[in-house]
């Protein structure tokens, strides 16, 4: 009799805690707190009883609620304990679900890797099950990581797979959470209005569904939106909407979101010590939390900072120190777009206090990064927007027989569907080739910033030379004062004149001398500052004669043992024109330093008999003025002539030079000064270049 009761108390102790299961289940996602007191009370019950399957269950609930409460350690250990049970009952569903609450953490931790193998395991499990109601937030979370990886092209397939399925088994509140992902990807896409329209349908269906954790997060991304649109009363109302929801809620996640966005928009309106102390409370709470990309963020805002000149605190020093840092954990959790983001903040720093060519090796490793993120997506993007016209003209042949049928309509709707999965691609391919567009700008810049870096070795080489005058001169000036006043005090008054004619020349020299460094200086200050587009009246032939020197001097700071003959024939009819200098010195730096290189080549030949020479001549005409630039070095194959003067393309080897020299100076002398830019060259023999300038446009 005792037995009976007994089993009957265990078999109602089982049936309780499958109910306290369910129902932690039910509310896990939109009520996690007290889901997670459910669940430890399920968990609580089965360990009495012996009861394995609500023990598991239990404490599968029970770790993803940690995971929603950001306590990712908690969350493990009681994962670590459902696996096992679930692989002694053989329960299929449960290990779906414990590989993918461990891809969900590893995700947060930055190990997107071992996030995209757990998540797989879950799906493949998944795929073998009849029960589809676990699939689309499968869908969802590799949709996540891969965008956290920076592979929107995989990120926005695997966000629409999941919004497919979630539609057909009616789960409202999977598709709130891929409306508002696809509405970030309109963000990043720079789409923000539609984003809104994205974040504002997610907010509705979550607010219906009761997922206050949601409805925080899409109330953060809404302020985020209108920060970006330049309505700022409105987005700190909405992320502060959002703060007060995480903080009651205790979502960590949400309120260092929050936190941080807060910051920005304070940043954004120059309340430097607002956002200083929002982004400290939204670090410290990262840190606690492991969340490595959000840590990443905080530092790069840092860094910003303390390179503001507007900022009371502004130090470069401290701004490097936390790139350093962002830098190690970008490193760490191998994220394409955090270390992109990090070289770029390298180069806004570097540049600022003028160490342009570290700045430089930075800014070619953020644009490296960038080209990764966006290349491996490109490819389909440009097939799928083929396509879109032919989808588009079949929803228009199937609106009219839309009411014949019900297969019919439901073929619309899948075509409708597709029709919103392609606009999405053309979107994310539009702001692609948007930032390509960018990057080639900033790319130009990046050339005029290495040609300032050329120059300077042979400046250095030519100021040199009258310093070292002005410094023999005064020496011996001083020395002249000496003789003259024990000149003067013996009376040898014409001993005195002599001396002090030999001071007065030294002077003469002296100011010679001072007035050529100044000049040396001018120049240099010319070439670096940005060009205003003021045509000047321009010697021409100064201005090659200097050019050719200054980027001879600075090959042979390279390669001390290049030489090479320097000519020049210069028409001394030569009128002055009206010019850019600092634009037109460009091109001549350009032309010249292509000429060393090429009779350095040839000179490594060790050809017998070669003596590499550069010439550079200038000639008046009737209607223009030439300038022509030659060579005797390893001359242009005439393959590849056409290409001359195209963006990025080059004929020297990796990393020496990026293709935009010549394409540079071509835009310059025809777009800029109505000329043209020639070339003549035979394969071995020679290479000349030919700048025309014409007069009726120069004055």
């Amino acid at each position: 009799m005792q037995k009976i009761v007994v089993s009957s108390v265990a078999e109602a102790t089982k049936k309780k805690v499958d109910a306290l299961n369910s129902e932690a289940k039910a509310l896990m996602v939109i009520q996690s707190n007290q889901a997670l007191l459910l669940s430890q009370e399920a968990l609580r019950l089965a360990e009495g009883v012996a009861y394995a399957k609500g023990e598991a269950e239990g404490l599968s609930t029970l770790g993803f609620c940690h995971i929603r409460r950001s306590e990712h350690n908690q969350a493990i250990s009681c994962l670590d304990k459902a696996f096992p049970i679930f692989q002694t009952l053989n329960d299929l569903k449960g290990q779906a679900d414990i590989w993918q609450y461990k891809g969900i953490i590893n995700r947060y931790h930055g190990n997107y890797v071992s996030s995209l193998k757990c998540l797989f395991k879950a799906l493949s499990i998944r795929d073998q099950l009849a029960i589809q109601e676990d699939i689309p937030l499968n869908l969802y979370d590799l949709g996540i990581t891969y965008k956290y990886l920076g592979s929107y092209g995989k990120a926005l397939d695997y966000l629409l797979r999941s919004l497919q399925e979630a539609r057909k088994i009616k789960a409202t509140l999977t598709e709130s959470y891929v409306l508002n992902n696809i509405g970030l990807i309109y963000y990043e896409s720079n789409e923000y209005t539609k984003a809104l329209s994205y974040y504002q349908q997610s907010l509705s269906l979550r607010k219906l569904s009761g997922d206050q954790w949601g409805e925080a997060g899409c109330l953060d991304n809404i302020g985020t939106a209108y920060y970006k649109l330049g309505d700022h009363t409105k987005a700190l109302t909405y992320c502060q909407e959002s703060l007060g929801i995480a903080e009651a809620i205790g979502d960590k996640k949400g309120q260092a979101n929050a936190l941080f966005h807060i910051g920005s928009i304070y940043f954004k309106l120059r309340s430097f010590e607002q956002a200083l102390l929002n982004w400290k409370a939204s670090q410290q709470i990262r840190v606690e939390i492991q969340d490595k990309k959000g840590q990443a963020e905080v530092l790069f805002c840092f860094s910003e900072l303390y390179c503001d000149k507007d900022y009371a605190g502004a130090d470069t020093g401290k701004a490097l120190g936390f790139l350093n840092d962002g830098l190690a954990i970008g490193e760490e959790i191998k994220a394409k777009d955090t270390l992109s983001k990090i070289h770029k903040g390298y180069y806004q720093v570097l540049k600022q206090v003028e160490r342009y060519q570290e700045a430089l090796v930075h800014y070619e490793k953020h644009i490296a990064l960038d080209k990764e993120i966006y290349n491996d997506a490109m490819s389909k993007k440009v097939i799928d927007l083929e396509i879109t016209h032919g989808i588009e003209k079949a929803i228009k042949e199937m609106e009219s027989f839309r009411l014949r049928n019900s297969e019919l309509a439901k073929l619309n709707e899948e075509i409708q569907e597709q029709k919103e999965r392609t606009e999405l691609q053309r979107d994310v391919l539009r702001k692609a080739l948007t930032d390509l567009k960018a990057t080639q700008s900033q790319l130009v810049q990046s050339e005029k910033m290495a040609s300032l870096g050329e120059l300077t070795a042979g400046i250095a080489h030519e100021i040199q030379n009258p310093l070292n005058f002005v410094n023999n001169f005064s020496e011996v000036s001083v020395e002249l004062c000496t003789e003259i006043e024990q000149e003067l005090e013996a009376n040898q008054t014409e001993e005195a004149k002599v001396s002090l004619a030999v001071l007065v020349q030294n002077l003469y020299k002296i100011q010679e001398h001072g007035h050529r460094a100044e000049a040396i200086v001018k120049g240099m200050l010319q070439h670096s500052r940005n060009s205003t587009g003021q045509k000047e009246e321009t010697d021409l032939n100064a201005l090659a004669n200097e050019y050719m020197r200054l980027a001879y001097h600075g090959l042979r700071a390279k390669d001390q043992t290049f030489n090479t003959a320097l000519t020049t024939s210069f028409d001394e009819k030569l009128q002055k024109v009206r010019v850019v200098p600092q634009e037109i010195g460009r091109v001549l730096l350009n032309l010249f330093n292509n000429a060393f290189y090429a009779v350095q080549q040839k000179q490594q030949q060790a050809i017998e008999g070669y003596k590499p020479e550069v010439r550079v001549s200038t000639l008046q005409l009737k209607d223009r003025v030439e300038v022509r630039v030659r060579d005797n070095g390893t001359g242009i194959p005439e393959k590849v002539k056409s290409k001359l003067f195209q963006p990025f393309f080059t004929t020297k080897p990796s990393g020496q030079g990026t293709g935009l020299g010549l394409s540079l100076s071509f835009d310059i002398v025809t777009k800029g000064h109505g000329g043209k830019l020639k070339v003549d060259s035979q394969e071995g023999k020679f290479t000349e270049f030919i700048i025309e300038l014409p007069l009726e446009k120069l004055h």
